[in-house]
């Protein structure tokens, strides 16, 4: 048994407390270190709240060696929550012990810890180096140990990567009076609402099936095939997936809607248009206008005054008040109180669908989301009408060609459609837009700032590097026609070629095995990274030389292939490129 602390001060002192040997607890002495450490220093873990709080609170309890393996297996093949396993097995934790969990905090769909590693390029990525259901030998366990403090640099990573998350998280404790650092948006945001309304016990009812949609007054199409639509949504009956969410049909679901020259698809999770590679740009003929609504989904439940039927209008005045505050302290430039009631507002909704959740409503969250995209459809039937080209739409927001002779039209209807259903559209103007699909695409603004999504986005937690620098060198040139050899080969940064996959049952590469996680750069003295079961190639890895532990030096870079993949993707965008 092992645990391993290591300080996140400049000291960066590391404390290992272990026993070896079959059948036989931690001494006294270590006992009581360890709750020594627990109730003197704040300490966090990740994914801790559900594993190392349990196993150390066995070990502080004098379970052997074997019993604590017997827990942790327990814990690892079990879908109960940390608590649950707890209570099981009789184990408590000090009330005193100041401990606090970054995995839930952590942006995005949450990964494990080493992919995390992966993505923020850690120093050293390192799988297990040996069989966890295997007896280790006392050698074994010094490079177990070891392993230890690696895992520990990387969760030190991730808490430095968040930490302005969980300082937004205790100040918000403070405020209301909820202990919130180890919960995610989602969890805030029921904790909050919850102690507004005095709500102690998650109690949702079974909901009434089947649910029907609501059609709003101002939901009314020209269109032939948009108002067959309507009809079969408004007299469909929905029903539930098996995780409580609302069921798509397959009607809807397959269903393409035309729009002058742009085919569109509804979906529970929102409107999105089925673009095809395309670079557009402003000139003196046209403008491109991206309109965003602005707060769509808190707009949608405030206008059509909707809550959870089993909490009654009493969740409606809460959650309008919180959106009021938000508003005013924006106003008032308090960041702060801003933030914090964004998280509830928005985290709010993301409860809708979970039967777990206090807020469990599928007929609020089917009237949301089907209210958002069947508003957009309106708008962009109106606009196609008048002879102004949608390219491109997406949850709460379209992207318009509007020709300049007909911009007093394009504001016009703009500002009809935004008295019609009372939303709020927020413009923003774009030199060019290049789009290699609607989740994949760069914008440059009018300012020649730019925003990105997809592969041209900067979001390190949430998304595996695949060589940044080819993404990197398809933005200066669309942006500012920097060619694209000069971007890469400029470029010293090796984080920057870096690519990131997680492999399972793990990688081998030359008869070496890398682990389940595996970081590379397509090098000349590269070769194909393999699927450690079956032999098969990981995809992309053709030319892969590992760098599993980063030594900042550009390990025999094959530029020309970075090179070709960035003009690859500005052909996809639609768009020319001239060496």
């Amino acid at each position: 048994m092992l645990v391993s602390f290591k300080s996140v001060s400049g000291s960066g002192k590391v404390i290992n407390i272990s026993v070896f040997g079959d059948k036989v607890p931690l001494s006294k002495e270590n006992r009581k270190e360890i709750h020594r450490l627990l109730h003197k220093y704040t300490t966090f873990g990740f994914n801790s709240l559900n594993y190392d709080q349990l196993i150390l609170a066995a070990m502080v309890a004098g379970w052997t060696t074997t019993r604590v393996y017997s827990l942790s297996s327990e814990i690892i093949n079990s879908n109960s929550p940390g608590w649950m396993i707890m209570r099981k097995n009789n184990l408590s934790w000090s009330s005193k012990a100041n401990h606090f969990d970054i995995s839930e905090p952590t942006p995005g769909v949450r990964v494990g810890l080493k992919l995390y590693g992966g993505r923020m390029h850690s120093q050293r990525l390192q799988d297990l180096p040996y069989d966890p259901t295997q007896p280790l030998t006392e050698k074994q366990a010094s490079v177990v140990t070891d392993y230890c403090a690696n895992d520990l640099n990387t969760t030190i990573d991730l808490f430095h990567r968040v930490r302005d998350r969980l300082q937004l998280r205790l100040n918000m404790s403070k405020i209301y009076g909820v202990k919130l650092i180890s919960k995610s948006d989602a969890q805030i945001a029921e904790a909050v609402i919850r102690k507004k309304l005095n709500i102690f016990k998650a109690n949702s009812p079974s909901p009434e099936l089947p649910i029907y949609y609501k059609v709003p007054k101002w939901c009314q199409f020209e269109g032939q095939q948009l108002r067959d639509t309507l009809h079969d949504i408004e007299t469909y009956g929905f029903g539930l997936s098996a995780s409580g969410s609302i069921a798509l049909p397959n009607w809807l679901g397959n269903r393409k809607l035309e729009i002058g020259r742009t085919i569109y698809q509804m979906g529970i999770g929102g409107l999105h248009s089925k673009d095809k590679a395309m670079s557009v740009y402003a000139n003196e003929d046209y403008d491109i206008i991206d309109q965003d609504v602005a707060s769509y989904y808190p707009s949608i439940i405030l206008n059509q005054n909707l809550f959870p039927r089993h909490l009654g209008i009493k969740f409606y005045y809460a959650y309008r008040k919180i959106v009021r505050d938000r508003l005013d302290a924006k106003k008032k430039g308090n960041k702060l109180v801003a933030e914090s009631l964004k998280i509830v507002i928005n985290g709010s909704f993301g409860k809708l669908g979970s039967k777990w959740s206090s807020f469990y409503s599928p007929d609020l969250l089917l009237q949301v989301t089907i209210t958002g995209q069947l508003a957009l459809l309106l708008l962009i039937e109106r606009l196609e009408n008048n002879g102004i080209q949608v390219v491109s739409a997406n949850t709460d927001g379209i992207v318009c060609r509007v020709p300049k002779v007909l911009r007093a039209e394009y504001d016009m209807i703009c500002a009809e459609w935004q008295n019609d259903t009372q939303f709020e559209l927020e413009a923003t103007h774009y030199r060019s837009l290049h789009s290699r699909d609607v989740n994949n695409y760069l914008a440059i603004k009018s300012d020649d700032t730019t925003k990105g999504k997809g592969v041209f986005a900067s979001d390190p937690l949430s998304k595996n590097p695949q060589g940044e620098i080819i993404a990197d060198a398809a933005a200066m040139y669309l942006a500012q026609g920097v060619p694209v050899k000069e971007t890469i080969r400029k470029c010293q940064d090796i984080r920057k070629f870096i690519h990131v996959r997680s492999v399972t049952g793990g990688a081998v590469w030359q008869g070496d095995y890398l682990g389940k996680v595996v970081r590379w750069v397509w090098s000349s003295k590269g070769h194909p990274i393999e699927y450690k079961k079956n032999g098969n190639k990981v995809a992309s890895s053709d030319d892969a030389y590992p760098v599993m532990q980063l030594s900042g030096l550009l390990p025999h870079i094959l530029y020309d292939k970075y090179e070709e993949s960035a003009i690859q993707l500005i052909k996809n965008t639609g768009a020319n490129y001239v060496q």
